[in-house]
């Protein structure tokens, strides 16, 4: 198999393979909806394709992006849309396209990926490992709260609303530093709605988002400002029918612990499945914010933390937070 960046002319067919065979069947939207950053037009350099006798068989994308952790600025690899035709399954071709994906990350100088499946058991061989975490609640038993403060209102996000949402976005210590451009997208993806509470002189204070198209289906992925506003913007949410459920990533627990105050559980889980592409890098990250070099580098779990078999967080030499909206 030839692997080679997609040219734009064949872009489009590698969009309706993985359209048709990743979505689920019942979905409302594409999967170039959904994911509107990895498999935009701009980002193309990152997205490869496995030919055969110059057909296209194979493709594989990856997101690169800054994100703000525990030890400073890191970048990251988000790998996703993994795809095969069928009649060329069972030899090792979305294998090879990780391998070129994780080879250009190296030369790039990003020393982390990660990708999202659930079957962590098909990637362990090529190196990747569950680690990491974050919460999911579950908000369909939670009795409501006492709603808004006097003085603040919800009501449904405008897209006139990005910029004032992207700087609430911004106040999050741990996130994913997006690029000029990223929120407008995201925000405005279809099958996602979100609410904002805003105050005197409509000034936007706090805001959900629920859903991205099939992949978080009644989930809130995203949310920012104060917590007692984002709580009564969850209650509003679930009382719509919007959400029943909300994922929050490391670093924001406070969230998580409100919740359970008031009855919810709260299930931790890895954020994805991590592979370690510059052991040495991420150390001089690491030595560079003085937190030392990790004991085994390489071992994604201890460098990000993992969830032990009783559902316990164990924090690692640094914490980085993947907000629902940046999986890829």
């Amino acid at each position: 198999m030839k692997i080679a960046s997609l040219h734009p002319d064949i872009f489009s067919e590698y969009l309706g393979l993985v359209d048709q065979e990743i979505r689920p069947a019942e979905a409302a939207t594409h999967i170039w909806e959904d994911f509107p950053l990895l498999l935009g037009g701009e980002n193309l350099p990152w997205i490869l394709g496995g030919f055969e006798n110059r057909e296209l068989v194979a493709g594989a994308a990856c997101l690169v992006r800054q994100f703000r952790t525990s030890c400073g600025a890191v970048p990251v690899g988000g790998i996703g849309c993994v795809v095969t035709r069928p009649e060329f399954r069972g030899r090792g071709l979305s294998g090879e396209l990780q391998a070129a994906l994780i080879s250009r990350l190296v030369a790039a100088n990003v020393p982390l990926a990660v990708l999202w499946s659930d079957k962590p058991e098909v990637y362990a061989g090529r190196g990747f490992r569950p680690a990491g975490w974050e919460f999911h609640v579950d908000l369909q038993d939670v009795p409501s709260g006492s709603g808004f403060p006097q003085g603040f209102r919800c009501r449904p996000f405008r897209e006139q609303d990005v910029a004032a949402v992207s700087a609430l976005y911004a106040r999050h210590p741990l996130r994913t530093q997006r690029n000029p451009g990223d929120s407008a997208r995201l925000y405005t993806m279809p099958g996602t709605r979100g609410l904002v509470a805003v105050g005197q002189g409509e000034e936007v204070v706090a805001a959900v988002f629920c859903g991205k198209g099939a992949d978080f289906h009644q989930y809130v992925g995203e949310w920012c400002g104060p917590g007692g506003l984002v709580m009564a913007l969850l209650d509003e949410a679930l009382a719509a029918g919007w959400a029943r459920h909300v994922l929050i990533p490391a670093g924001a627990q406070s969230l998580a612990e409100a919740l359970t105050r008031r009855g919810a559980v709260a299930r931790a889980q890895p954020s994805g499945l991590w592979v370690v592409t510059q052991p040495e890098q991420l150390s001089r990250y690491l030595q560079g914010s003085g937190l030392g070099a990790p004991a085994d580098p390489a071992d994604p779990a201890k460098i990000l933390g993992s969830v032990d078999s009783q559902g316990v967080v164990v924090p690692g030499a640094l914490t980085l937070a993947v907000w629902g909206f940046d999986s890829v």
